[in-house]
């Protein structure tokens, strides 16, 4: 089988897996620890200073900066489109273009965006690790959650480069920690050590002990998933993008702990947001040490002149 060939048959994959993934609720609630409203005021506090400020409204300020009206923004992986429709809302003089690999849902999220009557939103089927931009068409290219799915780094660097206006940059609020969710040492011996101390069995429904999955496991179901998140950054440097702006979001120690389990939190419990706050003190110590990064981060990259 040719390298081309296999490129299609882990796309196909990856579409059939979101296809499946974003008709499903209730798998997102359960597997997507960022939805805790908790641990989005938490992120949001160490991206923004201590600002408590939702990541879509900060989001929409700083397109509001950056872009001017009548603007193309194009934001990949946009899945159902919801973050998509909340931007077209706040920013209703501007345009904007959703992008994704899965066609089932894309063709579900077109309905309800014409059925509510959104016209500066447009959603289409793409492929981001062959990505279809012409020439100086938008301003801005967004990756909320979604390039830490792309494989062909380079190439996607190299498109959006030639795709934005003058004046224009990438955003991204992404996942750039290890490649695969192939924790670190570090992250592994300082997960393991506050489930053992600061997380209640009653929590621990999916894992008792931090370990790596194993990569074909995780290729097995999404060969898309963190295929090189850890190169996000490197590889847009290495394209001659000026990362401009970044502010790191931690979750370094929170994700191995939460993954699958932060269903079991709930936000009206006080006592369940203890063991959150608890978390929150003990990964804010280890970044201090410097034991521990950012896995998540927000940043913007301008293309050189």
């Amino acid at each position: 089988m040719s390298s081309s060939e296999e490129q299609e048959q882990r796309t196909e994959l990856a579409a059939r897996f979101w296809n499946t993934r974003h008709m499903d609720p209730a798998g997102e609630a359960h597997d997507n620890f960022l939805n805790h409203p908790l641990i989005q005021a938490y992120t949001s506090m160490r991206a923004f200073d201590g600002t408590l400020i939702g990541h879509l409204d900060a989001l929409i300020a700083e397109l509001g900066r950056r872009t001017q009206p009548g603007d193309l923004i194009v934001s990949v992986g946009c899945g159902l489109g919801e973050k998509e429709r909340i931007l077209a809302a706040g920013l209703p003089d501007r345009r904007i273009k959703g992008i994704d690999i899965a066609a089932d849902i894309v063709s579900k999220a077109c309905e309800e965006v014409a059925s509510k009557g959104i016209t500066n939103l447009e959603l289409a089927v793409g492929d981001f690790n062959r990505l279809e931009l012409e020439s100086s068409s938008c301003r801005v290219i967004l990756g909320m959650g979604a390039i830490h799915h792309i494989e062909a780094l380079e190439e996607f660097w190299q498109t959006g480069r030639a795709a934005l206006l003058p004046g224009g940059c990438v955003i991204g609020q992404e996942y750039v920690g290890p490649n695969r969710f192939q924790w670190t040492d570090d992250q592994i011996t300082a997960a393991n050590h506050a489930l053992a101390k600061i997380v209640p069995q009653e929590h621990q429904v999916d894992h008792r002990e931090v370990e790596r999955v194993a990569v074909e496991t995780i290729v097995s179901l999404d060969p898309s998933e963190a295929v090189r998140s850890a190169e996000i950054l490197s590889t847009c440097k290495s394209a001659g993008f000026d990362v401009s702006a970044y502010a790191g979001a931690g979750c370094a120690l929170l994700q191995p702990i939460l993954m699958r389990q932060i269903h079991t939190f709930d936000p009206r419990d006080w006592r369940h947001n203890r063991v959150l706050a608890e978390l929150f003190e003990e990964e804010d110590r280890l970044m201090r040490a410097g034991v521990l990064q950012d896995d998540f981060a927000m940043f913007a990259a301008i293309p050189p002149s």
